[in-house]
């Protein structure tokens, strides 16, 4: 092995991997020539996605199917056998096992909301490169569609108990994580509360529940608390609905 790229675009690499940093490697065939091993210390760059403060973002369910370059070929075009070799020759760990992100092969999933590094290595310990990944929750990518019906909720949202810091984002789901609505800060007479219009095409009987995402900790805040949909509304000024979340 020579050299690894001094950048890691995340997941230039990947590797035969289990999780919690098991590792597993191939027997070599009797009759292969270790003299003849593809380079695979020069490596092409794959993203799983944006890059933000040193992080690759993904969102919980997507699955990247990585393709790293072997000298100047992808692993992809190369012969069955002589990817089966390459591969061997990769490894990696994360974290957090599987719980946040898992990576089989050169297959990687987002799991959970939260954060991890994967550590990419090669079997000769020439080389190493971490990667760091942000899971973000899918309704934070989405949009609102319009629908029949509204609910209306004013609400005092409080996190950990204390009111919650401006970036943070909540929205109103569906029990199928279906967005409904973005929370909307507002304040009043003094008083700051948050505003869903909640949308639906049933008058009522859907099932709601709230949650936030915290982008500072790259976190996940929840609510205890949920709403039947009944196309009125919930909480005044002097009397906020009450949404307490955790992180």
């Amino acid at each position: 092995m020579k050299k690894m790229l001094n950048t890691i675009a995340c997941l230039c690499v990947t590797a035969l991997i289990a999780s919690c940093g098991e590792m597993f490697q191939q027997e070599w065939p009797e009759e292969f020539d270790p003299d003849k091993l593809p380079d695979v210390s020069d490596l092409g760059k794959i993203s799983l996605g944006d890059e933000e403060d040193g992080f690759y973002i993904l969102y919980v369910g997507d699955e990247k199917k990585l393709d790293p370059m072997v000298g100047d070929v992808a692993l992809s075009q190369l012969p069955e056998s002589t990817q089966e070799i390459a591969l061997s020759r990769f490894h990696a760990k994360t974290g957090w096992g599987d719980s946040i992100v898992r990576v089989r092969q050169t297959s990687i999933t987002a799991m959970s909301v939260g954060t991890d590094v994967i550590t990419f290595s090669d079997s000769e310990g020439d080389w190493s490169a971490d990667c760091s990944v942000a899971v973000l929750p899918v309704w934070t990518k989405e949009r609102v569609v319009t629908r029949r019906y509204e609910t209306i909720v004013y609400a005092a949202v409080t996190v950990n108990g204390a009111a919650p810091a401006r970036n943070i984002m909540f929205a109103a789901l569906a029990e199928n994580g279906e967005l409904r609505a973005r929370g909307v800060s507002r304040t009043s007479k003094g008083i700051t509360y948050m505003v869903f219009r909640i949308g639906s095409n049933v008058a009522s009987g859907e099932t709601i529940h709230f949650e936030g995402y915290d982008p500072t900790n790259r976190c996940l805040v929840t609510f205890a608390t949920t709403l039947t949909l009944d196309a009125a509304t919930h909480g005044t000024l002097s009397d906020l609905f009450e949404l307490n979340g955790k992180r």
